[in-house]
């Protein structure tokens, strides 16, 4: 896989001393294990393992399911795997295609699964 984007945005990505955090726009790339090895082992370290949010109701308990069920493209939340997120200040929208491309996809999953980007 060809990683020049990527480092170009890792180049980008560094905090300058005396830069002003709070005027860049964040972006957080949450990718599946499967998708994180389609990177190589340089660009896997960057990232951090994470987990999703726990549900403080049953409501909110079914609705995380769902959430794990259609991130890792499974039926059963226990057949999820691990899950890696990194923040990148000032992604651009070609970018975050990029992200998008690196999907893994299924006959049941033609839209694609392990990859979500989220702004702010």
């Amino acid at each position: 896989m060809d990683e020049a984007w990527l480092k170009e945005l890792n180049k980008r990505n560094l905090m300058i001393q005396g830069e002003d955090s709070s005027r860049c726009n964040f972006a957080t790339v949450t990718v599946s294990s499967s998708v994180l090895a389609k990177l190589s082992l340089d660009e896997q370290e960057k990232f951090q393992m994470t987990e999703f949010k726990r549900a403080t109701n049953e409501i909110e308990h079914w609705g995380r399911v769902e959430e794990i069920c259609d991130f890792f493209g499974v039926e059963d939340p226990d057949l999820a795997g691990d899950m890696y997120e990194r923040k990148f200040k000032n992604l651009t929208l070609d970018e975050e295609i990029k992200w998008m491309d690196l999907k893994d996809f299924s006959k049941d999953r033609y839209d694609g699964f392990g990859v979500k980007v989220e702004w702010g």
